[in-house]
């Protein structure tokens, strides 16, 4: 890796040797790195940390091997010469090829600047064509803008000559009151005036400009008399006029300002409505509530004459029925405010519904003869439009008027854009607003809307008090044939009541969704709790000792009507449940957004739900009644007299019996909306029935080893029917649901391990105990374990020493030797081999058994 050969090393002096080598040999780590990466060497002379002396003493590891020295030797002085000889090739090489690079640099270096030479010529020739094409088009802009120029003055010319023109034939048009030609004319005028509002400083166009706003108010002048002139009173008198004069005259009206021709048609509705103050004065007998109708009606007259004499006078655009409903509900909603505030204290029930219905019976029908056009903030204008355009007739005046008018309207939509901020936007279309004739009038009743939740409060107690009165008659119980297969029918009643709350809520939020509104929530929330506790909780049988007869665990014996009837009571109360969830999302829907939090009808549904627990408890208590007497038996039976294991004990049949004839019952009158209960029903029935098998199982007397085996057997019997509860009498096989099947083996399990206990010997004591802690448990604590020896007619001495060793086994014993666990421990599996006769005598009965009981 040396730059220089190791022969000239040997020149310098020998101390100076090893310094040499070092100061060659040695470079940074990060040439080192290029080098290896360069020239990839597995040579130990090539390594940067190479170690000389390590290097010899690795080939002369011994002295003997220092024979081989001389070959050593020779050896590295033929690598030097060789790398000699490699390091002068290629220096010549170097050199050589360092020629023959300045040679090619210098011949690039010329190339260059060639190029630069070249692409400079080009530069000055490109300056030169730009130069003079700006010569060559010098004269043609200037062309150009002289015919621009030109152009436009010729233009402004003709502009000025019509307007000149056109105000004079102006002022003889109306004059002459030939409004047809001047309203063409005029929206001309108007038009071409308009191209210059950049030269109102020269006086002959501020001059113009004046005489053009003088033609205008004359022309509105003038034909507001023309029009007062017709219209000395409701209906027309066209003797000294002609009607297509004032038809003409609108024509003009559309070309002035706005407010002239609102201000025209004011004075016409204000005309048209003259009569109605006087006809219907708040002091009058016409006025009152009870004759409202009266009013709309004398407003159809109004209409249909106007639409007899004047409907054709003015244009459809304008709209005048429309107007003249507006302003007849503005002063419908004065006059009535007024007299409700006068006279509320005659204000009733009866009253106030005649007078809703009627107004809003009115309200809808202006909104369907009024009905407005989707988008109408955008679409008005160019709906006028094409009225517009229908009634103009053909002709080059009537052209430019229409250029004018969409010239006009136009700018007046763009000034609507500019003041919402959506300037260079499209308008977005926005869904159809609701007519404004909607609750026009009806709001002014909102003030007497108490009365009307009041009387909704009092219909619905009368309501409530009939739904009881009428509970028995209106259930329809089926037929005792055996093929009902429909479940028990909700409650009429509860579907009137909740149509009822529709129909008085559409009516209320129709007037308002304020105070009054929220005032009808509260009342629905009282009558559904009355419901609740009064007509489905207060008709449940033995309703009046429901919760005492649970408490002391008294027999509910219930006949298969009664058993419907507490299932219709129940999916009624689902119904409500399910249905008041739907009407509080109503009420949050329509009231306003500050009452919105104040709605809960949370209350309500869980009085509901409480209905529907205490109806499936009502139908556990009423199932396990009709299983009691069974139990009843087992505790009488002499168990003690069995001299071998037969078939399953009678009782068994009866529960069975009892249970295959109630449950089909039960899950038919759920239906199947609503098995969802009926899962719950079997859930609960479990719960409550396996704990009461293991509490007669234990006022069993006198039990022997085959008595023991007797009821184990029938345990699991009367498991298998549980088990089998939830498909029983069903046309459809359904396997019972996991938990439940899980909760099933959890009770009767219990009442199989007392049992296997008993059968257990008493002796050794110690191993009985172990038996009974391993198996039953001991959360009786020692009364438990005496009432299991009690079963077994154990006499009180025999009882000793197995209490004694359950005392000892309970006792905390920290100091027991290791041994003495263990052989605890292995003593229960020891005793579970004693069992095995009962388990081979289980095996002879099962499918016989089962087959019966089914």
């Amino acid at each position: 890796m040396s730059s220089v050969p190791l022969s000239q090393a040997g020149d310098a002096p020998e101390d100076d040797l090893t310094a040499f080598l070092d100061e060659v040999v040695h470079y940074d780590d990060a040439v080192e790195e290029a080098l290896a990466e360069i020239f990839g060497s597995e040579d130990v002379l090539d390594d940067p940390g190479f170690n000389a002396v390590e290097h010899i003493n690795t080939l002369f590891p011994t002295e003997h091997s220092l024979s081989n020295l001389d070959d050593t030797i020779g050896s590295l002085k033929k690598k030097l010469r060789v790398l000699d000889q490699d390091i002068q090739t290629g220096i010549r090489l170097q050199s050589r090829h360092g020629v023959e690079g300045r040679q090619a640099l210098t011949t690039a270096q010329g190339g260059m600047q060639e190029l630069m030479q070249r692409i400079s010529s080009i530069g000055e020739k490109a300056l030169a064509s730009e130069k003079m094409v700006k010569e060559i088009t010098r004269d043609i802009k200037s062309l150009d803008l002289a015919k621009r120029n030109l152009t436009t003055s010729i233009t402004t010319l003709n502009h000025l000559h019509m307007l000149v023109g056109g105000v004079d034939a102006l002022q003889t048009m109306i004059e002459a009151r030939a409004y047809s030609d001047a309203a063409n004319l005029l929206g001309a005028a108007v038009n071409v005036l308009e191209h210059f509002d950049g030269y109102k400083d020269v006086p002959q166009i501020r001059e113009l400009t004046s005489q053009i706003a003088s033609i205008k108010r004359t022309a509105g002048s003038q034909i507001k008399m023309e029009f007062r002139a017709v219209y000395h009173s409701a209906e027309p008198d066209f003797s000294e006029h002609r009607r297509d004069m004032l038809q003409e005259a609108c024509c003009v009206l559309d070309v002035l300002e706005p407010d002239v021709r609102d201000s025209i048609l004011d004075w016409f509705v204000d005309l048209q409505l003259r009569d109605y103050p006087r006809t219907f004065a708040v002091s009058g007998d016409q006025a009152w509530l009870d004759k409202v109708d009266r009013r709309f009606a004398w407003f159809k007259r109004m209409v249909a004459n106007y639409l007899e004499h004047s409907h054709t006078l003015f244009p459809q655009a304008w709209r005048v029925p429309e107007k003249l409903a507006l302003r007849f509900c503005e002063m419908t909603q004065s006059q009535l405010k007024k007299l409700i505030n006068e006279r509320r204290e005659e204000i009733d029930v009866k009253l106030l519904l005649f007078a809703v219905q009627k107004t809003t019976q009115f309200e809808l029908w202006l909104a369907s003869k009024f009905r407005p056009p989707a988008g109408q903030d955008e679409d008005d204008d160019s709906e006028e439009e094409s009225d517009d355009e229908d009634e103009l007739p053909d002709g080059e005046a009537d052209e430019i008027r229409l250029k004018y008018l969409r010239h006009r309207k136009e700018r007046e939509r763009q000034a609507r854009r500019e003041a919402k901020g959506l300037t260079g936007t499209a308008p977005k279309k926005k869904a159809p607003k609701p007519s404004q004739f909607v609750n026009a009038i009806s709001h002014v009743y909102e003030s007497c809307l108490d009365i009307y939740v009041a009387a909704q409060a009092d219909n619905l107690s009368t309501m409530l008090d009939q739904f009881s009165k009428d509970f028995k008659s209106s259930l329809i119980f089926p037929e005792d044939d055996g093929n009902q297969d429909e479940g028990a029918q909700v409650l009429p009643s509860s579907g009137d009541m909740f149509i009822f709350f529709r129909n008085s809520m559409v009516q209320c939020s129709a007037l308002s969704n304020e105070q009054p509104l929220f005032d009808l929530h509260n009342v629905f929330k009282t009558t559904l709790s009355s419901y609740a506790a009064n007509v489905l909780k207060g008709n449940l049988p033995k309703a009046s000792s429901l919760a005492q007869l649970l408490m002391k665990e008294a027999e509910i014996r219930l006949t298969p009507q009664e058993i419907y009837l507490v299932c219709s009571i129940l999916n009624t109360a689902d119904y409500c449940q399910n249905t008041t969830t739907q009407l509080e999302e109503k009420f949050t829907e329509k009231l306003a957004e500050r009452y919105q939090d104040k709605v809960d009808m949370k209350e309500e549904q869980d009085a509901f739900n409480d209905i529907i627990t205490t109806c499936t408890q009502v139908l556990v208590r009423a199932l396990e009644s009709h299983c009691e007497p069974a139990l009843a038996i087992m505790i009488k039976t002499r168990w003690d007299s069995f001299e071998e294991v037969g078939d399953t004990s009678p009782y068994v049949s009866q529960i069975g019996k009892h249970i295959t004839a109630t449950v089909p019952l039960i899950r038919t009158y759920f239906g199947a909306s609503n098995r969802k209960y009926f899962t719950n029903f079997g859930l609960k029935f479990v719960n409550s029935f396996g704990p009461r098998v293991v509490a007669s199982l234990k006022k069993c007397k006198h039990v022997s080893t085959i008595g023991a085996e007797q009821l184990l057997l029938d345990m699991q019997m009367i498991r298998m029917v549980l088990m089998e509860l939830p498909s029983i009498g069903s046309v459809t096989a359904r396997r019972a649901p996991a938990h439940y099947s899980k909760l099933v083996t959890e009770h009767m399990a219990k009442a199989e391990m007392i049992l296997k206990v008993m059968m257990s010997p008493f002796e050794p004591p110690e191993l009985y105990v172990q038996d009974y802690v391993k198996l039953v448990g001991d959360e009786d604590g020692l009364p438990g374990f005496q009432k299991l020896l009690d079963m077994r007619g154990l006499k009180k001495s025999e009882q000793q020493p197995l209490i004694a060793a359950y005392k000892a086994q309970m006792k905390p014993d920290e100091h027991a030797p290791a041994a003495d666990k263990k052989s605890k421990k292995e003593g229960a599996p020891k005793r579970n081999i004693n069992l095995r006769k009962l388990e081979s005598l289980m095996k002879r009965f099962p499918m016989k058994s089962s087959s019966s009981n089914a």
